[in-house]
């Protein structure tokens, strides 16, 4: 009972009742093992209030010994037992996201017009055929040499 109170808390803030009334369950309950009654009150005081961040943390304390007496996880089981809060969800692009973009594509755009203005002459292929040559040149004797070779 008091983990769905966390769980309604986490999920809807705002909205205390449902809390309130798994918290009033837990405290009319028979079994309380594992439960910190004192703790319980204070989280019901606290939500009461208007305090939810104070009620949920009184609420997680009130089950710690509970918590503390289960067995570890395994295989496909998460053993989670702290709700966190929900994450807000992302709005559409503000001032400073266009921003960005806006400066990013500028630097996209930049580079590719440098790129096309500083190619080399040749391409990859051009060079290699050229060092390939420039090697088998200095490996064979120039003509003159040659034509010496078979004159002797």
């Amino acid at each position: 009972m008091v983990q769905q109170a966390l769980g309604h808390l986490v999920h809807d803030p705002g909205n205390i009742g449902p809390a309130l009334e798994k918290i009033d369950a837990a405290l009319a309950a028979p079994d309380q093992d594992g439960v910190s009654v004192a703790e319980l009150e204070q989280a019901k005081a606290a939500l009461q209030t208007g305090n939810s961040t104070q009620g949920r943390v009184l609420l997680q304390e009130s089950i710690s010994v509970a918590l503390s007496t289960l067995r570890p996880a395994t295989g496909e089981e998460t053993g989670t037992t702290v709700l966190l809060d929900p994450l807000p969800p992302r709005s559409g692009l503000t001032g400073a996201d266009w921003g960005i973009l806006t400066v990013s594509m500028l630097a996209v755009l930049t580079g590719l017009v440098l790129a096309y203005m500083f190619r080399p002459a040749e391409n990859v292929h051009e060079l290699r055929l050229l060092l390939a040559w420039k090697h088998r040149r200095q490996e064979v004797p120039p003509k003159h040499e040659r034509s010496r070779r078979k004159e002797r």
